[in-house]
């Protein structure tokens, strides 16, 4: 039998009580950090937000005065510390980055150096962690860290719940992962201390088990308000066999030589890597594309070609629409009812209750079900379109994938409906479609498109400061030409009065043909679109198409002024016959119970001669800010 050389590492854990005094915190853990490193620790790791008291107890406090940088005081002083006893520390903080929170680990190498960070990725929030009032999920992705002792991995607190992010660190090759944590037990819970621990200790020595590696994970001591930490830092090797465990009650510095050449042993004995299957998880399989849709030969295809399906989130929200839900659900029933009858409907509802309920409603409508898909999770709100997944062909190699946009509630606006932006996830684990993310802010409804290379948009919307602030009118055009697959861009300026989208383009201009649009336009010079909306018409007079052609600009009438309480706030609704949708054979298009209805449709009936247009009374869903266009996304055909 062959024999494995020993390789042997000791690494330290710092386990302590932290005070109110950041500076007394961090004197205690520079002293135990030392006193590791005289024990003969190589590496060291402390405990998750170490200088201070574990903070997200409350759901809502100012603490942005305990944020830090990189470099900045913790890594200043133990990067000092690091050279000094040729050590490397690892540095889990509350960092500050361009205005944005993180929970993170810094990893500080033995010249004092920083080697790199790891961003916490997993952000609980239940009563006493309310971990997402205070961080953003991390954007680093699960980082490997190789010094001359170990190639090791960082994973923070309640990243250890989940396999996932162990197996795609060993993946990697680390040979130990480290879980800085701060986990215990909430007094008067009706499951026991004990519970708790057992499920704690046991699902870390899963991940040494499963993958073949070591886990070290160190927790904080002591009572912070209704938080008994338990401590218990401990380190397990890969058959997930105890190698030493700290005291629940005391701090404590743990020190531990590790036999990593058992890794490698137990790896191979299990097979555990070398025997997966993933193309049998599904689920879980990582689709995410690296390059650019456009390098990859995709486009996004007009609205008007060919699709496969409409995508529609079921109305639901009393905020959104107060004392108005029943009857923009019958609105959704005459869409889904003349939508379904050319393409599928793939439709929202947030759980069983509000199936069966819909259910029931197509039913009664003569809709068949086996066009409808239902899609159960709890969203927000119905703007599709803008949180949506934008969706992209390669028509050479009848591909399709989509685009998945950050989403931010139109500038932060509505903070309750900022989680739809895990919508697109939703769909890519139920469709395994492949998906490319620029992680920049953009909205469906703030680009359109002629799918010959041409793409509109507002100077109002994309350069807005509360979206994309690092980010210049270049790098802007730069992702518009990679992720949609266009080279021309024609920039309008201003959305209509009470757009709180500021300046969607689904409101103003669209195309419905190659080189044809149609645009809003305000006849009324007192009324106070007229000035911004004749500006935007006159820019698409002197613009050209992909290829340097000019555009035909067709007048669209606006539908009169409506002014509503919304959320409190007096406001003009952002009413517009723009706001169309062009699906298989049928265009839907909003009205408002006016004359100007009658027109509007007569003007989309002479770009779309060959489909039936029908109009959707949209008074009430307007009332939520957005009509037809705001909650559709279409899903192309792949067309060879």
């Amino acid at each position: 039998m062959m024999m494995v050389k020993k390789n042997t590492v000791i690494i330290g854990l710092i386990q302590t009580r932290v005070s109110d005094d950041i500076n007394r915190n961090m004197e205690n853990t520079i002293s135990k950090i030392r006193d590791a490193a005289k024990k003969g620790a190589q590496i060291i790791c402390l405990q998750e937000l170490y200088r201070t008291k574990y903070f997200p107890t409350d759901e809502r406090k100012d603490v942005t005065q305990l944020a830090e940088t990189i470099p900045g005081e913790t890594t200043i002083a133990l990067s000092d510390l690091a050279r000094e006893l040729n050590v490397v520390i690892i540095a889990p903080i509350f960092e500050v980055d361009s205005g944005k929170h993180y929970n993170t680990a810094v990893v500080i190498d033995t010249d004092g150096k920083i080697i790199g960070s790891y961003r916490k990725m997993h952000i609980p929030h239940d009563p006493f962690f309310y971990e997402k009032s205070y961080f953003q999920e991390g954007d680093l992705g699960y980082q490997i860290f190789r010094t001359p002792h170990l190639c090791f991995g960082v994973l923070i607190c309640y990243d250890q719940w989940f396999p996932e992010a162990a197996r795609t660190l060993a993946l990697q090759g680390v040979d130990l992962i480290f879980y800085p944590s701060a986990i215990g037990y909430l007094e008067g819970d009706p499951l026991s201390q004990e519970d708790w621990h057992y499920s704690w200790e046991n699902i870390q020595r899963s991940h040494a088990i499963a993958n073949g590696i070591h886990v070290a994970s160190v927790n904080r001591v002591g009572t912070e308000g209704e938080i008994r930490f338990w401590g218990a830092s401990f380190v397990c090797d890969a058959f997930g066999r105890m190698i030493k465990r700290a005291s629940q009650e005391d701090e404590e510095v743990v020190v531990a030589e590790l036999d990593i050449s058992q890794n490698k042993r137990i790896q191979d004995g299990w097979g555990f890597l070398r025997n997966r299957l993933p193309s049998t998880y599904g689920l879980i399989n990582s689709r995410i594309l690296n390059e650019t849709p456009k390098s990859l030969g995709y486009s996004m295809p007009a609205e008007w070609e060919k699709h496969d399906a409409t995508w529609l989130a079921w109305p639901h929200d009393p905020v959104t629409f107060p004392s108005r839900v029943k009857k923009v659900e019958s609105a959704y029933l005459k869409m889904i009812n003349v939508l379904h009858k050319n393409e599928y409907v793939n439709l929202f509802v947030k759980d069983s209750n509000m199936r069966s309920t819909v259910t029931r409603l197509l039913e009664q409508r003569g809709v068949d079900l086996q066009r409808i898909n239902f899609y159960v999770w709890d969203y927000a709100d119905v703007w599709f379109r803008d949180y949506g997944p934008v969706f992209v062909t390669n028509r050479e190699k009848k591909q399709i994938s989509f685009v998945h946009w950050i989403f931010n509630a139109w500038s932060g606006k509505y903070k309750d409906l900022a989680k739809d932006t895990q919508v697109p996830h939703v769909i890519s684990n139920r469709l395994q479609l492949n998906n490319f993310r620029p992680g920049i802010v953009l909205e469906g409804g703030s680009v359109d498109v002629n799918g010959k290379g041409t793409v509109l948009t507002t100077t109002q919307c994309l350069l807005s400061s509360n979206r994309n602030p690092h980010l210049s009118k270049a790098e802007v055009e730069k992702f518009l030409m990679d992720y949609f697959g266009i080279n021309h861009i024609i920039w309008l300026k201003s959305g209509v009065v009470g757009d709180d989208t500021d300046g969607h383009i689904d409101n103003l201009a669209r195309f419905v043909g190659p080189r044809t649009v149609v645009c809003a336009y305000e006849e009324d010079e007192a009324d106070e679109n007229h000035s911004v909306l004749k500006e935007n018409y006159e820019i698409l007079h002197q613009s050209t198409d992909q290829d340097g052609k000019k555009l035909k600009v067709i007048k669209m009438p606006m539908p009169p002024a409506i002014s509503m309480r919304v959320r409190g706030k007096k406001t003009r609704l952002p009413a517009s016959y723009l706001n169309f949708y062009v699906a298989n054979k049928v265009v839907l298009v909003p009205t408002y119970m006016h004359k100007n209805d009658s027109l509007a449709i007569r003007i989309i009936h002479s770009q779309f001669p060959s489909r039936e247009i029908i109009g959707i009374d949209c008074t009430d869903l307007v009332y939520g800010m957005g009509a037809i266009h705001c909650i559709t996304q279409q899903q192309p055909t792949i067309i060879g």
